[in-house]
């Protein structure tokens, strides 16, 4: 009996989870329009009683109200020149430029990876949690050889609920840029809202070891020639195998393998090249290892630009592979 009161618990638990937060987000959802940012923490602080809640609501409102977009300042955006005679000056004159970029963010409600970190870290610190802004590689293409350590393109952030690190990324959890379009299309992702560190890391990339979250990191070459994981992959039941590489080569005296580490039994994947009329659906043998192994097959000559190979499940993207002439080599 004790057991079945336990399952049942646990069942109500996990439902009511998403309820919470769908009750948060139509809270958020509704708010007026805020002068200024410490106005908005101010709301949230009395709408909601604990720090998940805040954060959450803090989070939501950056995806409904910001958008991303590349300005003419931001692209000559100059450094500002600073001078001090103390720590204490030159951290305040840090702050006062950080301060002047949130302000006209959350003003003009347009931004880009940096001014949604900085007003989710503002927030943060009002509520009075541990915050940083985490610089590092935001996944984007795949490459075979490593790029400066130094080198970023991205930021995100980290909270600390609870004595716990959470990860989290607002601009790419806000939508997407249409590239056709250059508009801004919003839609909501929470996949990008308190994600696990090992699903994190195969799209973002810290500078500093230490925000991987993780007992093993995963060294820089590894993240780069892995392949692209694409929303739509998590929350399926699948796991890639770390032997899987995000390149082939239609040169290759290798055969081109995809290996999985977990499948469900009816997954329904496929392939496509892009450019190609050709749909390939994916077979699966079962390796020594224990692995899920299906082998990707290539024409010996593609047309120019069919570059880029990705698999499908549910008729969903889930995983883009990149197609070279010859062997990448180390």
């Amino acid at each position: 009996m004790s057991k079945l009161l336990f399952s049942f618990l646990f069942l109500v638990s996990f439902l009511a989870f998403p309820n919470e937060y769908e009750r948060i987000d139509r809270k958020v959802r509704n708010y007026p329009n805020f002068k200024n940012i410490h106005d908005l923490g101010y709301r949230i602080q009395n709408d909601f009683t604990t720090d998940e809640e805040r954060v959450r609501a803090a989070f939501v409102w950056l995806t409904q109200n910001m958008i991303y977009i590349k300005t003419f300042d931001d692209t000559f955006k100059t450094s500002r020149i600073i001078s001090y005679q103390s720590e204490y000056g030159r951290q305040k004159q840090i702050r006062e430029v950080v301060l002047g970029w949130i302000e006209k963010a959350f003003r003009t409600r347009k931004g880009v990876c940096l001014e949604y970190s900085l007003i989710l870290n503002e927030l943060c610190l009002q509520f009075g949690l541990p915050s940083k802004v985490i610089a590092g590689i935001a996944k984007t293409d795949i490459r075979s050889s490593e790029v400066d350590q130094t080198y970023k393109n991205h930021t995100w952030n980290a909270v600390q609920i609870d004595g716990i690190w959470k990860l989290m990324d607002p601009t790419w959890a806000s939508g997407h840029l249409d590239l056709v379009s250059q508009k801004f299309i919003r839609k909501q992702l929470d996949h990008y809202y308190f994600t696990s560190p090992s699903e994190f890391i195969k799209h973002h990339f810290p500078t500093n070891e230490e925000w991987q979250l993780l007992d093993n990191p995963v060294n820089l070459k590894h993240f780069l020639s892995a392949p692209i994981y694409l929303t739509d992959f998590f929350g399926k039941g699948i796991e890639l195998s770390p032997k899987t590489k995000g390149i082939f080569s239609i040169s290759s005296e290798d055969n081109n393998y995809i290996y999985f580490d977990q499948l469900p039994r009816d997954h329904g994947m496929y392939y496509w090249v892009h450019g190609s009329s050709e749909i390939r659906k994916m077979g699966f043998k079962k390796g020594t290892d224990k692995s899920y192994i299906s082998k990707i097959r290539l024409k010996k000559k593609l047309p120019k630009n069919h570059n880029l190979l990705t698999v499908f499940m549910d008729d969903k993207p889930i995983l883009n592979f990149k197609i070279i002439e010859k062997q990448a080599t180390n």
